[in-house]
């Protein structure tokens, strides 16, 4: 239901209603008045002599109460007692009496003819101080306060609305009735006055009760009846002919004084017929009666759950009023009237008081601190507190245990021991009355925190507290959706709610920078700029979703919270906000653990299989490589990763001879290794399958079969066959060779014309060159690896570094130059991590050309080593 406010006053029945608010501030104004000055009329200092009268005829003043130890009662005068004279001058009504006295002070004696048991007689009454305020009347002056009060707030909240200002309007009068025509009666003339103001508020409470229960709290019952064209009179009574209502029981009032009051010589206000009574009790029936059917028709749970709570309170405190009204004719000094009657009617306030607050009724909010009502509640338990142990001293006060000195310690002790209990449980009872959904979001607030102590699946668990969440706070639904591989897709809610959501950074930086709970309402121009937004807007609001949350982290976007409407409840308050936005924090933290959780085992996983996979690829280099028995090789694979995409291998060529190739794939660790794969596969294939083929057939054919792979990667390669005295090489893409002399200056080998790499274009040219070695002379190929490795402040080692190091070796041995030249990358990289995969080649000549070279052992060839 829409809120009505103070801006709905634009039509001409609101201007009409905004109209009278002054007229009824200052009714409201001049109730206040006449309330406080009957109770400040208790406490003038006047001679009483403790009679209450009441007249049965225009001649007869009986006694209808003597207060207890009051002169009259020291001198004998009991109720019933018939007063004929004061100060021997006949007495003619109440006025008369309180005019008499009025010449006499404090402490005179007075004689008195009085008429008992048919005797008269004259009896000396000593006229005392009037103390006629007692507990039972500040107890209804309480209520009446209480009453006005809790209607000027309305008032004052919703001034526009036609059922706050009648419920103003009844506040004010019940407030007159309770404080004037229910206080201890004399014959003084204020009292008589105050109490004709007291009753002309009797008279029109029947109407006042009416008229708001039917507009309480919406007039759903007369919309109803005029939608369906029935009690056309009904209608036209509560919307238009109100006034007609409350002129009727006046009418009413005087022709049953006139009938009844009249003969008896009653006046008109200070006596109110029982007709009066009458009234009252019809007209609570008939206005119950039209609360209830109004709270029936009425749509919102909320509003009828209010409802429910003003209905009983009235029932159980407005009823008993009214039949014990009807049976004692509400004297205020009845002792059932005010056990039956009186207390009860505190339920009135009280409930309408907790039915504004709890559920928002008229439409008007609440935001309470319950910093506030524990400290009120402390305050009341202390005054509790305080007046029981009055109470202790007052009782015991002649008996010896009040005397010892122990009684005061002991007693403070049990105090003290009960105050925390009993604070505690008041404070428990607040909580369930007034901040249930708070306290719901605290209770899922540490449920989550100990599931994030004691369960691994913590995303189960932040999907779980997301399907209570309509439980907590009263909405039809909730969905939690998690960014997975690009999207949002749904992991808990109903399946109404879209499976997967896009992923729109315009609304991720929106919610980013507003953080907490959003109305898609409140999202301003963000649909306008974006249709990508404005289109999801549009499917959830037609899913019947109200707000979205971001879940996110100081670190990632993890998710989003869609949240319906809360039927039949107000909006969450701003603690409630407050709270559910740090429960939603709680919950982002929580997934993000398990994200981190769920990575670090997945990295753990991928790391054991590249262990295996490097162990694998290990396996798949060969331990030993040989071209021929004059020629010593000796080559290392260092990666840059635990996988990697350099490699070499030994290849039969033709005639039981052999080659050595080494390859550098583009591109590092898992797809490097896999292009690796290939790349070998693919040449070791096409050299078993075809004896004698020339390193440029083989180049080319292998060229064919990788870029048909389709991945668009490429192998640099290098070849290298013993021929005789000399090496024929062929390289594409790889850098040129070095070779040492024997003077040991250094140079690079001539390179082909056409060395494009492998796989990089459909169709390559390769031509093999050849080069002679002398004994003691040594060949070195080497990936890019070697020369892009860098320091730790950014150097790269570079060509002529490597040559330096290879023109400084003093070695013969091939083996000896590699580890020579990868301590030397390792020295200058510091133990830092590669660039880039490390491949050294290392080819020497054992003899003379010629001669025979010795023949190494079989079983001993030379090792091949990969450093890990």
């Amino acid at each position: 239901m829409p809120p009505r406010t103070r801006a709905s006053a634009t039509n001409p029945a609101s201007k009409r209603r905004a109209n009278l608010l002054p007229l009824l501030l200052i009714f409201g104004l001049l109730c206040f008045g006449v309330a406080g000055l009957s109770i400040a009329d208790m406490f003038v200092p006047r001679p009483y002599d403790g009679v209450v009268l009441y007249k049965i005829a225009s001649d007869d003043l009986r006694v209808r109460e003597v207060v207890p130890g009051s002169g009259a009662d020291l001198a004998g005068i009991e109720a019933g007692n018939r007063i004929m004279g004061i100060g021997r001058t006949a007495l003619r009504d109440e006025a008369h009496a309180a005019k008499l006295l009025s010449r006499y002070r404090i402490g005179d004696h007075v004689p008195y003819l009085i008429k008992a048991d048919g005797r008269a007689l004259e009896v000396d009454v000593k006229l005392g101080r009037r103390q006629i305020g007692d507990g039972i009347y500040f107890y209804i002056c309480a209520l009446g306060f209480a009453f006005f009060f809790v209607g000027l707030f309305v008032l004052v909240r919703q001034p526009g609305l036609l059922a706050s200002q009648v419920f103003f309007l009844l506040s004010c009068l019940f407030q007159v009735f309770l404080v004037c025509r229910l206080r201890p009666a004399s014959y003084s003339g204020v009292d008589s006055w105050i109490l004709g103001l007291g009753t002309l508020a009797l008279v029109l409470l029947p109407p006042a009760f009416l008229h708001f229960y039917v507009l309480f709290p919406r007039p759903a019952w007369i919309e109803s009846l005029s939608e369906e064209g029935r009690g056309r009179p009904l209608v036209w009574l509560f919307r238009k002919g109100w006034p007609l209502l409350y002129f009727t029981t006046p009418v009413l009032f005087a022709l049953g004084w006139w009938f009844s009051g009249a003969k008896r010589g009653e006046r008109w206000f200070s006596d109110a017929p029982q007709l009066s009574w009458w009234l009252l009790g019809i007209s609570l029936f008939l206005g119950l009666m039209a609360l209830g059917a109004n709270g029936r028709r009425l749509l919102g749970a909320r509003e009828r759950r209010g409802v429910a709570l003003v209905l009983a309170g009235s029932v159980f405190g407005l009823l008993p009023f009214a039949v014990s009204s009807l049976f004692v004719g509400g004297q205020p000094n009845s002792r059932a009237f005010l056990m039956f009657g009186l207390i009860p009617l505190a339920l009135v306030p009280i409930t309408f008081t907790y039915a504004i607050v709890r559920f928002q009724l008229l439409d008007i909010r609440i935001i309470l601190r319950r910093s506030l009502l524990y400290t009120v509640s402390t305050a009341l338990l202390t005054g509790l507190y305080a007046g029981t142990i009055a109470a202790f001293n007052s009782m015991f006060s002649s008996s010896k245990l009040v005397s010892s000195g122990y009684f005061p310690i002991i007693l403070a002790l049990a105090i003290v021991l009960l105050f925390d209990p009993v604070r505690k449980r008041v404070q428990q009872l607040i909580d369930r009355s007034f901040f249930a959904g708070r306290s719901h979001l605290e209770q899922a607030m540490e449920d989550l925190g100990e599931a994030m102590m004691g369960r691994s699946d913590l995303q189960g668990a932040v999907g779980e507290l997301v399907d209570r969440l309509p439980r907590i706070l009263g909405f039809r639904f909730a969905g939690l959706y998690m960014l997975r591989r690009a999207r949002l897709e749904r992991i808990a809610g109903p399946e109404e709610l879209p499976i997967r959501l896009p992923v729109l950074p315009e609304l991720q930086r929106y919610l980013a920078k507003r953080r907490g709970v959003r109305r898609l309402d409140q999202m301003g121009s963000l649909p306008l700029r974006s249709p990508e937004v404005a289109q999801l807007v549009e499917d959830l609001a037609r899913e019947g979703v109200e707000a979205v949350a971001d879940l996110a982290s100081r670190r990632r976007h993890i998710g989003l919270v869609l949240l319906s409407d809360r039927p039949g409840r107000a909006p969450l308050e701003d603690e409630e906000l407050v709270l559910l936005e740090r429960l939603l924090s709680q919950a982002a933290m929580a997934l993000e653990t398990g994200l981190l959780l769920e990575e670090r085992t997945q990295k753990a996983e991928l790391e054991r299989e590249m262990e295996i996979a490097a162990t694998i690829q290990a396996q798949l280099l060969p331990q030993a490589v040989r071209i021929g028995d004059q020629w010593t090789v000796s080559a290392r694979c260092l990666p840059a990763r635990l996988v990697g995409g350099d490699f070499f291998a030994q290849l039969p060529v033709g005639a039981g001879g052999d080659a050595v190739i080494y390859g550098d794939v583009s591109g590092k660790s898992v797809s490097g290794a896999m292009m690796m794969m290939a790349a070998h596969e693919a040449l070791y294939t096409l050299a078993m399958a075809m004896e004698e083929l020339p390193p440029e057939r083989l180049f080319a054919l292998a060229n064919k079969r990788l870029y048909g792979l389709g991945k668009r990667s490429f192998v640099a390669l290098g070849y290298f066959a013993g021929n005789g005295d000399s090496l024929d090489y062929l390289v594409a893409g790889q850098p040129p060779p070095l070779l040492r002399r024997l003077d040991g200056t250094v140079e690079e080998l001539p390179l082909p014309e056409h060395r494009v790499p492998l796989g990089a274009l459909p169709k390559g040219e390769y031509a093999p060159l050849s080069i002679g070695l002398k004994p003691g002379e040594l060949l070195l190929a080497y990936s890019d690896g070697v020369t892009d490795a860098r320091s730790p402040e950014g150097e790269f080692f570079g060509e002529e570094r490597l040559e330096d190091v290879v023109a400084s070796t003093v070695t013969l041995d091939p083996d000896d130059l590699v580890s020579q030249v990868l301590a030397a990358v390792k020295a200058f990289t510091r133990g830092g991590l590669l660039y880039d995969d490390v491949t050294l080649l290392a080819i020497g000549r054992s003899s003379e050309s010629g001669q025979a070279a010795p023949d190494p052992e079989p079983s001993e060839p030379v090792d091949v080593k990969r450093e890990e």
